[in-house]
């Protein structure tokens, strides 16, 4: 199902950073993701993590850096529509050939191995180096066959891992009081937080990165306002 061609990554690529390029948060972690990481972003409804996902990409494309999207939530003119009040125009990106955009949900009959074989396939058409899923929870969840979860995880973070993808991968939270750690979790290299709370009869967003492999970064929740740009962290 994942048989790919050895990877021309090396030490010395690993060692690279790469900027997210939101405000603030490659402060927080050195300058930003280890080529290859895999980072899970982590949040309730309505806690920004589709347009923290798409500025993930499209600060890619500023440094001519392509990516693929896959999206199994939202539907492609809904999303394309949405991130243009954020300046983020993915219809032109997309006609440039900067980045690709998959529905994932509007693949009829497809099975997990097909959905992943579209992904792969989509970044090496394009040769990219990023990849957002939008969310792992409904593409986990859409498979139609029996499979060993925690197999399958090992087998997604080592696949792009050897091709050196930096990877975003969502993840809907419905219980945010839980503690114990998820197989996600485990597998990945990073782990973010978007959360929602209330204060002064006000609902607001926080963020926290709670892993990070092989980074000092912080460990404090940091306030996130919407802009017309987008999100940006503050500090706390």
């Amino acid at each position: 199902m994942l048989n790919r061609a050895v990877s021309t990554l090396n030490i010395a690529d690993t060692r690279r950073r790469v900027p997210i390029g939101i405000p603030r948060v490659d402060e927080f972690i050195q300058g930003g993701l280890h080529i290859g990481d895999f980072v899970l972003l982590e949040g309730g409804i309505g806690t920004g993590k589709t347009i923290f996902s798409t500025q993930f990409v499209y600060n890619a494309t500023l440094n001519e850096e392509k990516a693929v999207f896959a999206s199994f939530e939202e539907d492609l003119p809904s999303l394309k529509r949405n991130m243009l009040r954020f300046g983020i125009d993915l219809a032109s990106l997309e006609n440039k050939g900067m980045i690709r955009l998959i529905d994932l949900e509007s693949l009829e009959g497809a099975g997990m191995g097909s959905n992943i074989e579209t992904i792969l396939n989509a970044l090496d058409e394009i040769k990219a180096k990023r990849l957002v899923v939008d969310s792992l929870t409904a593409f986990l969840s859409g498979a139609k066959e029996k499979f060993d979860y925690s197999f399958l995880m090992h087998l997604i973070y080592k696949t792009l891992k050897r091709e050196g993808i930096t990877t975003l991968m969502t993840v809907s939270m419905a219980d945010k009081n839980s503690l114990e750690p998820t197989i996600e979790e485990f597998v990945a290299d990073g782990v973010f937080l978007l959360e929602n709370y209330m204060k002064d009869m006000e609902l607001r967003t926080r963020f926290m990165i709670k892993k990070l492999r092989g980074t000092e970064h912080s460990r404090r929740y940091h306030n996130v306002i919407f802009t017309s740009k987008g999100l940006e962290i503050l500090p706390f």
